[in-house]
């Protein structure tokens, strides 16, 4: 698949649920991961008021106070995991505009001294992430 594209990719998740198409749905998940870095997601399987509660989250988590964010920047973790400013990364030598904010499924890291670089990769979302949410949402 080419590395350019002109449209934000569709994949459509009912084909997970069939061994013939699935071998697609991931080469489709690859490549928009890879090569676009973001994807719509056709007939998933998450609750609407999931999708809506995260909507409603995800506002609330951009309006922290700078110093809460600060608190949980991504230098902090050696999983790539946290908090980053707008304007803080980079892409083919320009800046980003974005802020962002990395999580992940809670896993404890495998990494140690000799073992293969990807492995620091999996570890555990910053605790303060949790603390600094939960104590600015119940003052909200």
């Amino acid at each position: 698949m080419a590395a350019n594209f002109s449209s934000v990719p569709v994949l459509d998740f009912s084909l997970v649920s069939d061994n013939a198409t699935k071998p697609e749905f991931i080469l489709q998940l690859r490549h928009a991961l890879i090569n676009v870095g973001f994807l719509y997601l056709n007939n998933h399987t998450v609750s609407q008021r999931v999708t809506n509660d995260l909507i409603d989250y995800i506002p609330r988590l951009f309006d922290l106070p700078q110093e809460a964010k600060n608190q949980i920047f991504m230098a902090n973790s050696p999983h790539f995991l946290g908090y980053s400013r707008l304007g803080a990364e980079f892409t083919k030598g320009k800046t980003d505009y974005r802020e962002q904010f990395d999580f992940a499924t809670p896993h404890e890291t495998q990494w140690k001294p000799g073992a293969p670089e990807h492995l620091r990769l999996w570890g555990p979302s910053q605790v303060r992430v949790h603390k600094c949410v939960q104590s600015s949402f119940q003052a909200a």
